[in-house]
């Protein structure tokens, strides 16, 4: 997220352009390439879910090999795995390597 928020910073600013009497926040200005635009919204709303919504935990996957990031919205924010798959994967792997040290 770091490389996210240094390569695209938002050019955070207000706006009310779409005419129903509320103010609303952009995060790139009119105009802006697509990638760019893209890279500025994505930035920032990764930032604002990993820094201002403390309901929401973000994580990385303990599975071995696999480097996912996941939104944690469990409800006691235990959740340690980004899929069943890596959760199955890492339970197998561990049921292995205690059969075969028991054999």
């Amino acid at each position: 997220m770091h490389h996210l928020l240094r390569d695209y910073p938002p050019e955070m600013h207000l706006s009310d352009h779409d005419g129903l009497d509320g103010w609303h926040i952009h995060f790139s200005r009119n105009g802006t390439p697509a990638k760019r635009w893209l890279g500025q919204l994505i930035a920032a709303k990764l930032a604002l879910v990993a820094a201002g919504d403390p309901a929401v935990t973000l994580g990385r996957c303990a599975a071995a090999g696999c480097g996912n990031h996941f939104v944690d919205q469990s409800r006691n924010r235990t959740r340690r795995f980004c899929s069943n798959a890596c959760a199955s994967r890492t339970t197998v792997a561990a049921y292995r390597a205690r059969a075969a040290k028991n054999s």
